[in-house]
C-alpha cells in the first residue's frame, strides 16, 4: 500500500518547465563564441564610458610641439645613479630630459625620438674628455658647450638647430681684416660667424628647433628654424648688453647688463604691450629671467616675480608665497619657483599633471622645462613630476591618443546607438502597420521603403553635410548624423517585421481576439509584438554594427563627426597618408582596431542572439 501510495505522488509530480525567455537565455550562455563577443563588447563600453569620465579632456587643446610621439611611458624615469651627485642643470624637451652634473658628467633619459637618447661616438668621446659645463635641450635635440668653449648638439636637425660648423662656416673667418688693435664690434654686426669666432662662449639655449649662444661680450647668435620668428634679427641696442636669455617659440626675452628686460622676436611687439614699465626703466633690478610659451616671468633681487603676456592663460595666476622666492622657472605652460623656506611652488596648466607636485621639503634646487619638474634635496635626492609619457602615443596636433580614442568611443557608440534607437522604432511601426492592415496601406508603405532604401546613403549624407550653414555647431553636426543613419535605415526592420506580422496575424491566438472584440491595437501590442521580438532583438544588434561603421565610414572621408570632436571613424582619416601609415602607425592601428573589434564582438552577439531565439534551435 505504501509503495503504491509513492508511485502516485512521482507520477503526480509537476516536472518544472522552463520558460521561453529561460530556454533563449541558456541556449545563448551555452554558444561560447556568443559569450565572448558580450564579454568583449562589455568590456569596451565599460572601458570607455567609465576611461572617458576619469580622463579629462578638452577637444580644443593641443600641443603641436608633441606631435607624433610613439606609444611608451617613463619620460621622467631618470638614472639612479643620478641620487647623491652634485647636479648643475636639468633640462627637458618634448619626450625626454637631460642633465649635467658639477663635475661635467651628461645624462640622458626618457623616450628616445630622433636618436636624442643616443649619443653620437664623436661627442661621446669630447664628454669623456672635455669638462662639459652648459647644457640646452630643445624641442628634440640638445647642445652641450664644453670647457673649451666648444658647442656640440645631436638630436633632430634639419634646420641644423644641432649643427654649430654649418653656421661657422657661413662667414668664413677670412673676411675681415682687423687691424692690430683688434676688431669692434661693429664690424661683426650681422655675421654670427665672426662674433663667435671673436668672443668666448658664455652659455648656451635651446629652443623649439633652435639653437642660441651668448658670448663673454654679451652679444648673442641664434640659428635654427628661424625664418620665421625672427630670432636671427638680434636688435643693435641690445646686442653686447645681454647677460642672459631665454627662448620661446616666438619670442627672446633677454636680462641686459643695467638690470633691465627686454624681449624680441616677431611676435617681440605683443611681449612689449604686456612688459611691466619696472622691469625696462631701472625700478628694479631683474637677476633672473624665463619665458613659457605664450608668457614671460622675472625675479627681482628683492624676491618679487613678475609674470607678463596675455591674461587669458593660467601662469599669470601666480599665487602667494610663503617666503622669499630664491628661484625661478617657466616650463612649457606652467611655472615653479623655489623659497627659502626650501618649499616649492608651481602653477599653471594641468593638462599632464606639470602641477600635481608631491610633498616637497628641503628643496635646494628646481629645473622646470617642456612639462617635466625635477627637485634636489638637501641631500641631492631627485623627485620628478609631469608628463611621464603617452601610453598609445600622440596624434599630429600632440593630443594623447588614448584620451581621444577613449571620448571618440564615446561619440562612435552613442551615434551607434541613438542611431539604431531611430531606425527600430521607425521600422517597428511601418512593418507593424504594413503587416497588419495589408491591402493598400500595406502596397503604400512598402513601396516608401523601397523608395527610402534606393537613395544611396554616402551621397546623401555627403550633400546635406555640404549643405549645412557655415555657423552650424559640432553638437548640431552630431545630432544631423544620428537622424539621417536613423532615417535611412530602417526600411530592412520594417520588412523583416512586415513578413512576421503576415504570418501571425492568420494564427488562432489573432482571430480569437477579434471575436472577443479586442481592440486591433491591443491586439497589436499585446499579442502580436511579442512574437516578434525575438527578430527585432537581433536586428538590432546588427543594425548597431552597421551604424556603427557608417559613422566611422562617415568620419572618416570628413563628413561626419566635426573636428575637433574626436570619434573613431575620424581619427581614422589618418591613415589617408602614406607617410602615417607607414611612420605613424599608432595613429590608425588603435582606433581601427576597436572599430574591427567592436563592430565585430556586437555581430558575433547578434548571430548568437538569433541561434538562441531561434525554435528549431530551442527542440532538445
Amino acid at each position: 500500500m505504501f509503495k503504491k501510495k509513492e508511485t502516485e505522488k512521482q507520477n503526480l509530480a509537476v516536472e518544472k518547465i522552463d520558460t521561453p525567455t529561460q530556454v533563449a537565455f541558456k541556449n545563448f550562455f551555452r554558444n561560447k563564441l556568443a559569450v565572448t563577443g558580450l564579454i568583449v563588447f562589455v568590456s569596451i563600453f565599460l572601458l570607455v564610458f567609465i576611461g572617458s569620465s576619469v580622463m579629462s579632456f578638452d577637444a580644443y587643446y593641443n600641443q603641436p610641439v608633441l606631435k607624433d610621439i610613439q606609444p611608451g611611458k617613463g619620460y621622467i624615469n631618470f638614472p639612479s645613479e643620478l641620487n647623491g651627485q652634485n647636479i648643475k642643470e636639468i633640462t627637458s624637451g618634448v619626450s625626454f630630459s637631460a642633465a649635467l652634473t658639477e663635475e661635467g658628467k651628461v645624462y640622458v633619459w626618457g623616450k628616445d625620438i630622433e636618436n636624442v637618447l643616443t649619443i653620437p661616438e664623436n661627442i661621446q668621446k669630447v664628454i669623456n674628455s672635455e669638462k662639459v659645463v652648459d647644457i640646452a635641450a630643445g624641442d628634440r635635440h640638445i647642445v652641450i658647450l664644453t670647457e673649451n668653449e666648444k658647442v656640440y648638439g645631436w638630436g633632430y636637425n634639419s634646420f641644423q638647430q644641432a649643427n654649430i660648423d654649418s653656421l661657422l662656416e657661413e662667414g668664413g673667418s677670412d673676411q675681415i681684416s682687423c687691424p692690430p688693435g683688434g676688431c669692434p664690434d661693429s664690424m661683426f654686426e650681422g655675421k654670427p660667424s665672426m662674433i663667435i669666432q671673436n668672443s668666448d662662449i658664455k652659455s648656451v639655449e635651446a629652443g623649439d628647433q633652435t639653437t642660441g649662444i651668448l658670448t663673454t661680450k654679451g652679444q648673442l647668435v641664434v640659428w635654427g628654424a628661424v625664418m620665421n620668428n625672427g630670432f636671427d634679427k638680434v636688435p643693435k641696442s641690445i646686442q653686447g648688453r645681454i647677460q642672459d636669455f631665454k627662448m620661446s617659440t616666438n619670442v627672446i626675452v633677454v636680462l641686459l647688463d643695467d638690470g633691465t628686460v627686454d624681449v624680441y622676436g616677431v611676435v617681440g611687439a605683443v611681449q612689449k604691450y604686456y612688459l611691466p614699465k619696472e622691469l625696462t626703466d631701472g625700478s628694479v633690478n631683474v637677476v633672473q629671467i624665463d619665458v613659457s610659451y605664450n608668457n614671460a616671468m622675472a625675479l627681482d633681487d628683492k624676491g618679487n616675480v613678475y609674470v607678463w603676456g596675455p591674461s587669458s592663460y593660467p601662469i599669470m595666476d601666480v599665487p602667494e608665497f610663503s617666503s622669499e622666492v630664491l628661484k625661478i622657472q617657466a616650463a612649457r605652460e606652467h611655472a615653479t619657483a623655489l623659497l627659502a623656506d626650501g618649499s616649492v611652488v608651481t602653477w599653471g596648466t594641468n593638462f599632464y599633471g606639470e602641477t600635481g607636485m608631491p610633498q616637497l621639503s628641503g628643496v635646494k634646487n628646481v629645473f622646470s622645462d617642456m612639462y617635466q619638474n625635477y627637485t634636489v634635496d638637501e641631500n641631492n635626492q631627485l623627485t620628478a613630476w609631469g608628463n611621464d609619457g603617452f601610453v598609445l602615443g600622440s596624434d599630429n596636433f600632440g593630443r594623447d591618443l588614448l584620451s581621444r580614442l577613449l571620448h571618440g568611443g564615446r561619440v562612435s557608440l552613442t551615434v551607434g546607438a541613438i542611431a539604431v534607437i531611430i531606425e527600430v522604432i521607425i521600422g517597428v511601426i511601418v512593418g507593424t502597420i504594413a503587416g497588419f492592415k495589408g491591402g493598400r496601406i500595406d502596397n503604400l508603405l512598402m513601396r516608401m521603403a523601397e523608395i527610402v532604401g534606393s537613395f544611396p546613403f554616402y551621397p546623401l549624407v555627403i550633400t546635406l553635410s555640404a549643405m549645412l550653414p557655415p555657423g552650424t555647431k559640432p553638437q548640431q553636426k552630431l545630432i544631423m548624423i544620428m537622424v539621417i543613419l536613423g532615417l535611412t535605415g530602417w526600411t530592412g526592420i520594417a520588412r523583416l517585421v512586415r513578413g512576421q506580422i503576415l504570418q501571425e496575424r492568420e494564427k488562432d491566438f489573432v482571430l480569437a481576439a477579434r471575436s472577443l472584440g479586442i481592440k486591433e491595437k491591443n491586439i497589436i501590442v499585446r499579442h502580436i509584438l511579442p512574437n516578434v521580438m525575438n527578430i527585432v532583438i537581433v536586428q538590432i544588434t546588427l543594425g548597431y554594427a552597421s551604424s556603427l561603421l557608417s559613422e566611422a565610414g562617415l568620419s572618416f572621408l570628413g563628413f561626419g563627426v566635426p573636428f575637433p570632436y574626436p570619434s573613431w571613424g575620424n581619427m581614422l582619416s589618418d591613415a589617408q597618408s602614406p607617410s602615417v601609415i607607414e611612420k605613424m602607425w599608432w595613429r590608425w592601428v588603435f582606433p581601427g582596431f576597436m572599430v574591427f573589434l567592436t563592430a565585430l564582438s556586437v555581430n558575433i552577439i547578434g548571430d548568437g542572439l538569433r541561434d538562441a531565439l531561434d525554435p528549431k534551435s530551442n527542440e532538445r
